[in-house]
């Protein structure tokens, strides 16, 4: 009986600030700090709910364009992850080779590198290839992940060697047995791997910050800490931008909700 209040009272500690975003995202600036203190049904609800602080968002600021950038980019940075990193959790998983486990171990070591450490490294060789300031800038050096590698690797362990050794009688290639028998059998893998480097991606504030000049290039998060200025905090349009910016995440977290818990609770964390 304790068990319900006390997950009640959790979830709401965490929901709390959000509800409270979502309805300063529709109030007036003089209206957002008002009724904070003490808590009431007027901290979450406006009283006199607007429209504006979205229209000045979108037809002022751009900030359209800085949400289809952030959206192209994770599409993008999530499609090519998992191409390249299935390949190679297929190949350390299901292909016997001399040093395939210090391959992996070495792979798993780079998790442990935080990005400061290379962060010099990777705008430079951007740089050097002409790719600074630019869409490829913005993704390509983050289509390896050894996370991403590993969470794919366990799933793709799991799967019978008779089912790869009958794919081989009926004369599929390597690549076809990969393509065609591996990747069907670990879709709720895939799902969560996608979820987590989507978010990794819309997340995105140092590195894009770094990389990038051009207005026409501005991602999400760039466009809602420009709203923070030296003379002026525009608060109803931080929350509004901030608003917006987490409801792509909450629709496709609620849209895979039951292939990402499936595909983290069998990737070998249990």
């Amino acid at each position: 009986m304790i068990r319900l209040p006390l997950v009640i009272g959790v979830a709401f500690f965490f929901v709390f600030p959000y509800l409270w975003l979502a309805g300063s995202s529709f109030r007036p600036r003089e209206e957002i700090f008002r009724y904070v203190s003490p808590v009431s049904w007027r901290t979450f609800i406006p009283l006199e709910p607007t429209l504006d602080n979205f229209r000045h968002l979108f037809l002022e600021l751009n900030f359209g364009r800085a949400l289809a950038n952030s959206l192209f980019i994770a599409v993008v940075t999530v499609t090519i992850t998992l191409f390249i990193c299935s390949m190679v959790a297929f190949a350390l998983a299901r292909i016997n080779f001399p040093g395939r486990e210090i391959v992996f171990t070495l792979i798993l070591a780079t998790i442990l590198i935080p990005f400061e450490t290379i962060m010099v490294s990777v705008f430079l060789t951007v740089q050097r290839l002409g790719l600074f300031d630019s869409y490829p800038a913005l993704f390509l050096p983050w289509v390896a992940d050894a996370f991403i590698i590993f969470l794919l690797r366990q799933h793709f362990r799991e799967i019978s060697d008779e089912l790869q050794d009958a794919a081989i009688v009926d004369g599929c290639s390597l690549f076809r047995v990969y393509w065609n028998v591996m990747l069907p059998n670990i879709r709720p893998a895939l799902v969560s791997a996608a979820f987590v480097k989507f978010v990794f991606s819309w997340d995105a504030f140092l590195w894009p910050l770094i990389v990038t000049r051009d207005p026409d290039l501005t991602v999400i998060q760039l466009a809602i800490s420009r709203l923070f200025t030296d003379q002026n905090v525009l608060w109803e349009l931080i929350f509004a931008g901030a608003f917006i910016g987490t409801v792509p995440l909450i629709a496709l977290f609620l849209f895979l909700q039951r292939y990402y818990v499936e595909g983290v609770v069998t990737s070998g964390f249990k």
